[in-house]
């Protein structure tokens, strides 16, 4: 694993979601609407970024975004993890909305570290991910999200998350992640 490349991505991915959760904790559901306009400002950034680079904004992505999404989408990794937060604290009660955030920032980060650098076990049913990197991905997520909720809650979510980022969906992480999470826990805990 380039720990060079991944550990500055999975690091901020952690922050942000800790930010963001704090921050809902204290403005509710505004948070997730300033989010929501934000990420769309992102996506036209991203599209204008295709025909006019910014050269400020490249340092930047070289240093947080794939390789492969800074020439097709640049920011694609956060301008998804927006939408899918944002819409999660504007939609889910309180509770789900948080072990949805707290949930994605932990296990998401910890997974793709540990996954990468000593998963050795592989699911069946994808073979990109480890069973470490899930393993890393529960335990972490249901430390994080026990702040943010009570056990119960954040044992579900971590469970939810950690098995959702298992299957090989179409869409990216960062939007399956705390969307199953949240509806699974509004359900559940209701």
């Amino acid at each position: 694993m380039d720990w060079k490349r991944e550990a500055p991505r999975q690091v901020f991915h952690f922050i942000n979601g800790t930010v963001i959760a704090l921050a809902y904790i204290q403005w509710e559901a505004k948070v997730g609407w300033v989010l929501l306009f934000l990420s769309l400002i992102g996506l036209f950034l991203s599209w204008f970024h295709l025909r006019r680079p910014f050269p400020w904004a490249q340092l930047l992505l070289n240093l947080l975004d794939r390789p492969e999404d800074v020439q097709s989408f640049p920011g694609k990794g956060a301008v998804l993890y927006g939408l899918a937060v944002g819409f999660s604290l504007v939609v889910y009660p309180r509770y789900a909305a948080l072990g949805a955030v707290a949930v994605l920032a932990s296990g998401d980060a910890l997974s793709t570290l540990v996954g990468k650098a000593w998963g050795r076990r592989r699911w069946p049913w994808n073979t990109r991910l480890s069973l470490e990197g899930s393993g890393a991905f529960f335990a972490g997520a249901t430390l994080f999200a026990w702040f943010f909720v009570p056990f119960p809650m954040a044992f579900t979510g971590a469970l939810t998350g950690a098995l959702v980022e298992t299957v090989p969906w179409a869409l990216d992480d960062n939007v399956t992640i705390p969307l199953a999470v949240g509806l699974v826990l509004a359900f559940l805990f209701y």
